[in-house]
């Protein structure tokens, strides 16, 4: 372990929809508490935080997470190329609730490929599973994406609730040590 207390550190990208709760979905990650207050993320936020996952070898390490939570709205693609250099994992976040958030997402594996000139792990999150009432997009959907576009896995999430959300940065943690 380095004298940081982590013996790995990755840069990885929150991306998705505007709207879609990956801010959210960090604070939750972050704080464990949820707000209800919507407050559009403008270029990009930054957050950090060690998460122990086990490595390939068996071994326990400490990931350092450099977490880059990316403004999702149309105005902001100009600026966002940049902000993914360096990363090694990301997490494409939909709202199940908000078709229109579902249909944008090859668009964001197509730019982060473009932006980087590779694939990285990729975990796509189903957000806002809490609104069950409310979902227009189904777990099968989901499943059935992940399986077409070759990402890295799918977890069903709610920043509300909690629901997956430290098993979802603990993944992307673990799958980004693939990643030199």
């Amino acid at each position: 372990m380095s004298s940081g207390g982590f013996d790995y550190m990755r840069k990885v990208v929150m991306i998705g929809a505007g709207g879609s709760g990956k801010t959210a979905l960090v604070n939750r990650f972050l704080t464990h508490k949820f707000s209800e207050e919507y407050i559009v993320t403008i270029g990009s936020q930054f957050a950090v935080k060690t998460v122990a996952v086990e490595a390939a070898n068996g071994r326990s390490v400490v990931v350092k997470l450099l977490v880059w939570d990316l403004a999702g709205q149309q105005r902001f693609d100009f600026i966002r190329g940049s902000y993914y250099r360096g990363s090694k994992g990301a997490l494409l976040v939909f709202d199940t609730t908000r078709k229109s958030t579902w249909l944008e997402l090859p668009k964001w594996i197509k730019e982060t490929e473009d932006a980087l000139g590779e694939r990285i792990p990729i975990i796509l999150l189903a957000n806002k599973v809490d609104l069950v009432d409310e979902r227009v997009i189904t777990r099968e959907m989901g499943e059935e994406f992940t399986r077409e576009h070759n990402l890295t896995g799918y977890l069903e999430t709610s920043a509300l609730s909690g629901q997956n959300v430290e098993e979802a940065f603990s993944i992307l943690a673990k799958s980004s040590l693939s990643m030199s």
